[in-house]
């Protein structure tokens, strides 16, 4: 379906809540899917925001948590990246430390140079601060795991926070012996992460999603909106997932939605480097509401459109408008 390719894999954890899978999407590193009630939320429903959101990706995050603590070395110090504002929002430091994992914080915040919401198909990415001073702690260990966990759209914000990482540690005699990533992520996005760290593997919520022509939406399947309305022309596009999520998925999941959408916007306060920052979540709603009404329209069209997507459009639509009327819209 809109070139959605289903994967076989090995089930590698499971409990009650959760399942993690072992997957081989071509690249040269260790790939899993992780899937739960709480990640096809995250993925599908745009209307989750707020402390929902932040419960929603906790929850999602304690079973990963889990996962990772039989894949990590044990005797291995933990350093954990965070990618600012974004990242802390996955909840993976928080769900690590619930577990009595003990971790090195560290933190990059990065920006594209220049670029417009929703479009990243120009603009470099630099470093616009950083702090790894909790890193001189560490010095003598020799080898450490680093964990990371972000958003991977086109990998370009991620490959050069990894850099200036791996850079920070060798200026302390440290080395990365592991490198976890947890996230959404991209199938294009995961061939930019680096393989500089022998033992790298990558957790994707759900799916590793197809990336559209603005190089910014994530969707599991549908149409690329972004080519529609540069070209006037239909162009299907689909990521990869089992076919156990993928069925629990498709029923409520509007076909092209961006799904982790505005990051940053959903969560009701953001770590930056000059301190915390709400989180505009009235207008990640409404960039939403606009995408899935365009994408209703037009999905119409495609080959593969069914009449029971009428009911998913339908959900999602009313879910965001009465929150937007909640919030005063």
């Amino acid at each position: 379906m809109a070139g959605l390719t289903l994967l076989e894999g090995g089930l590698v954890f499971s409990n009650e809540e959760c399942r993690v899978w072992r997957v081989n999407v071509g690249a040269p590193l260790e790939t899993f899917i992780v899937d739960s009630k709480w990640g096809r939320d995250l993925a599908a429903k745009p209307e989750l925001v707020g402390e929902d959101f932040i419960m929603h990706n906790l929850q999602a995050a304690k079973d990963v948590a889990a996962f990772l603590e039989r894949k990590l070395e044990r005797d291995l110090p933990l350093v954990f990246l965070h990618i600012l504002r974004a990242s802390k929002g996955y909840m993976l430091h928080e769900a690590l430390r619930s577990r009595g994992v003990e971790l090195v914080e560290a933190w990059v915040r990065p920006r594209y140079v220049a670029r417009g919401y929703g479009d990243h198909t120009v603009g470099s990415v630099e470093v616009k601060a950083k702090d790894f001073g909790a890193l001189e702690k560490l010095r003598g260990y020799g080898e450490v795991a680093l964990i990371v966990a972000d958003t991977v759209a086109t990998g370009n914000t991620l490959a050069k926070c990894l850099d200036e990482a791996l850079r920070e540690l060798r200026a302390r005699g440290l080395r990365a012996a592991q490198l976890v990533v947890y996230g959404f992520v991209s199938l294009e996005g995961l061939t930019r992460i680096p393989c500089a760290v022998k033992q790298t593997c990558v957790v994707a919520l759900e799916n590793y999603t197809a990336l559209a022509s603005n190089c910014y939406d994530m969707p599991l399947y549908g149409l690329d909106r972004a080519f529609y309305e540069r070209s006037n022309e239909l162009r299907s596009i689909g990521g990869a997932t089992l076919f156990e999520v993928f069925e629990k998925l498709v029923a409520e999941y509007a076909p092209g939605m961006d799904q982790p959408g505005d990051w940053s916007e959903r969560q009701p306060l953001l770590e930056s480097e000059s301190g915390l920052e709400a989180g505009n979540i009235k207008l990640h709603l409404e960039r939403s509401l606009e995408a899935l009404r365009s994408l209703r329209i037009i999905t119409r069209k495609a080959p593969w459109y069914r009449e029971w997507m009428e009911r998913v459009f339908e959900d999602r639509e009313t879910a965001l408008t009465k929150l937007l009327a909640k919030l005063g819209r």
